[in-house]
């Protein structure tokens, strides 16, 4: 399983840069946007013809005064989910982004890895497949098919092979042995998912709770005259929970999807290898000399 681990950080450190990126040009857009209205305003106001002198300014005062609660309210969600959450919040928020990283890069590299073709190649099923159907499929000939390859399915065959010339059950022992073994090979790398689903609701809830217990703090402080402050609070602590379990639900479902497409593909080997049984039963009547041992 070690030998996945640099896969999974490749994945996790491309994806770290990919959100990074995105981030960045999101605030710059925003900056962008928010510039817009006073680069405008000059313009707007050099097209606009000169105003009486005897009329009065009151209502030109007592526009931007109308506009500055929207300009604000449309600053940045960013902004008031972060700046305006304390340091606490921000820890829980940058503790559930590390979490959907993860989470996201595992199923990267899953997409990646668990597929049809990486597990049981078909040019290797279709080989077999031909070894037997032409009567080839001697002790070299399935070795060196085995050798050519290293997907679960060659592994399994390749231990097959090993014990060829010994007892059929000895050897379906030993391909059932490898079988379970590359079943919890693929199963281990899903297991990252199950962690961050079942992780990444608790931490958001404590960041709620925290919130909430701070919220009521300065409630308490304030009075009860400040309810607007008490909701903006509370706001802000239930965001941690909803953030939780936006990264829990996904991570989740595909843990699942990928437990049960490695359910599927081992079945579809185990029927694949069946037909080799005929092939072994020969090889044990005909008494092969030397059978191969694992190193």
């Amino acid at each position: 399983m070690n030998r996945f681990a640099p896969s999974h950080l490749r994945f996790a450190a491309w994806t770290l840069v990919l959100i990074v990126l995105a981030g960045i040009w999101g605030q710059r857009a925003a900056s962008l946007q928010a510039q817009q209205p006073d680069a405008d305003a000059p313009a707007a106001a050099a097209e606009q013809p000169p105003e009486p002198a005897a009329q009065t300014p009151e209502p030109a005062a007592e526009a931007p005064t109308d506009v500055a609660p929207e300009v604000k309210d449309a600053e940045s969600f960013g902004h008031m989910l972060f700046v305006k959450s304390g340091s606490f919040g921000v820890a829980f928020y940058v503790i559930l982004a590390i979490f959907s990283i993860v989470g996201l890069a595992v199923i990267l590299e899953r997409l990646v890895r668990l597929q049809r073709e990486k597990v049981m190649p078909y040019e290797f099923v279709r080989k077999l497949r031909d070894l037997i159907g032409r009567n080839e499929d001697s002790l070299d000939n399935l070795r060196n098919l085995a050798e050519s390859s290293k997907s679960p399915i060659a592994n399994i065959l390749r231990a097959g092979v090993l014990r060829a010339g010994r007892p059929l059950p000895e050897v379906e022992k030993a391909m059932e042995d490898s079988a379970a073994r590359e079943l919890a090979a693929m199963r281990s790398r899903n297991h990252p998912l199950s962690v961050v689903g079942s992780i990444a609701p608790l931490i958001g809830l404590l960041g709620t709770v925290v919130g909430m217990i701070f919220a009521f703090r300065i409630s308490s402080q304030e009075g009860l005259g400040k309810a607007e402050l008490l909701a903006q609070g509370i706001y802000l602590a239930l965001m941690t929970t909803a953030a939780g379990l936006t990264i829990a639900i996904p991570s989740l479902l595909f843990h699942a999807w990928f437990n049960a497409a490695a359910d599927r593909f081992l079945r579809e080997i185990d029927e694949t290898l069946m037909e080799t049984m005929p092939s072994f039963t020969r090889m044990e009547n005909q008494k092969v000399a030397e059978p191969i041992e694992a190193a």
